[in-house]
């Protein structure tokens, strides 16, 4: 079977731990989960995007529902797509993060999951999922840096037909097809949620070492 049938039953598996220690007061658990998943995404790649990420749990319904209602969402500013308002976030990020350590040393809570689910959502709402993976996450931008050496993620073989489903289905705007030629993703971008490998007519995607 392939681990892309599967996966939204271990989405649905993580939100569960996540949602666990956050409401027990555990959020630390989950935060060092979050960084060693950032240190082995230059290996494997960000699976914590396509598999373990609550935010991603959450938002990929709402643009589902927002599909099929008809409301495609606004284009997303191209102000918002430069560097400079990812790095701000990141910035809000950082200083939350801060926080939420000194919140937790006082025997307190901050709650920046929250927050940062909230905005995730809001993103969506207003325009889609692609905008907040590929250029507002802040989490997104930390994988996407060690994301880029990656030893293995998807690979795109010679039964590829340039049909362009990959690139039109993708999330995180991380797959291209130009000029007829094979399909190329990524993989800093990529967040190996499989949905090019589910979908491809002609089996030409596979997980593997690059």
């Amino acid at each position: 079977m392939q681990i892309s049938k599967i996966r939204p039953f271990i989405q649905v598996l993580f939100f569960i731990i996540f949602l666990w220690t956050f409401i027990s007061g555990q959020t630390q658990f989950w935060m060092v989960f979050v960084f060693l998943s950032i240190i082995f995404a230059g290996i494997f790649g960000r699976y914590y995007c396509g598999f373990i990420c609550p935010i991603n749990t959450i938002i990929h319904p709402i643009q589902i529902l927002k599909n099929k209602a008809g409301f495609s969402g606004k284009n997303i500013p191209n102000f918002l797509k430069s560097e400079k308002p990812r790095l701000l976030l990141m910035l809000l990020f950082i200083v939350g993060l801060g926080i939420t350590v000194n919140a937790m040393i006082n025997g307190s809570r901050f709650p920046l999951p929250i927050i940062i689910i909230s905005i995730g959502v809001l993103t969506t709402l207003l325009f889609n999922e692609n905008s907040w993976h590929r250029y507002l996450c802040p989490w997104g931008f930390l994988l996407s840096i060690t994301g880029h050496f990656s030893k293995y993620g998807l690979n795109v073989n010679e039964k590829c037909i340039s049909c362009k489903i990959c690139e039109n289905i993708c999330p995180a705007e991380a797959v291209k097809v130009e000029n007829k030629q094979n399909a190329e993703i990524f993989k800093k971008h990529c967040l190996l949620c499989l949905k090019c490998e589910l979908k491809c007519p002609t089996n030409a995607i596979t997980y593997k070492k690059l």
